[in-house]
């Protein structure tokens, strides 16, 4: 599997289509996260770069499984240079959120399902489920995204596992 097609999938879990809550938090606190999600999957399909920028911290870092870390403009070129897919699905579900006294932990499962072509052309069904935990803060008046570490990948072709990755434990 690629790289490019990893990050690409990566960074469509940060804005699925659907957010919603597994774990009982709070309610303003929860529609504000979903409110920011929803802006940031905006901002990443319109390829707006000052959007999408407003929505990350100045630190902002995205740390995938080989512990590769990627900043804010880093990430904003690659999204801006990922095609649109119409045949994407995808659902992002808030397992549990966890506030501190200065951010907000966020452990997310992104399911994302679409149809690729083979260079031969034959389509298949592919499907993409990871875990990742994302760091919010709030230094002002909006949540802003500081962090996030893709935990675990699974990727599915036809509905065969083809990869699974889980992220190295100190």
């Amino acid at each position: 599997m690629s790289k490019t097609i990893i990050t690409g999938f990566f960074w469509c879990v940060v804005c699925g289509v659907t957010v919603s809550t597994a774990w009982s938090a709070d309610d303003s606190l929860r529609q504000a996260l979903q409110s920011r999600y929803t802006a940031m999957k905006a901002a990443m399909a319109a390829h707006d770069g000052a959007a999408l920028a407003a929505i990350l911290a100045p630190n902002f870092v995205s740390v995938d499984l080989s512990g590769h870390s990627e900043t804010a403009s880093q990430m904003i070129a690659e999204v801006n240079g990922l095609k649109p897919d119409p045949n994407k699905s995808s659902t992002t579900t808030l397992v549990s959120v966890d506030s501190a006294t200065t951010s907000v932990t966020v452990v997310q499962r992104y399911n994302m399902k679409t149809n690729r072509p083979d260079p031969d052309g034959t389509s298949h069904n592919v499907e993409l489920v990871t875990v990742s935990t994302d760091t919010w803060v709030k230094p002002a008046n909006a949540w802003l995204i500081d962090k996030t570490v893709t935990d675990e990948l699974s990727y599915f072709k036809d509905g065969k596992l083809v990869a699974h990755q889980v992220k190295p434990t100190k």
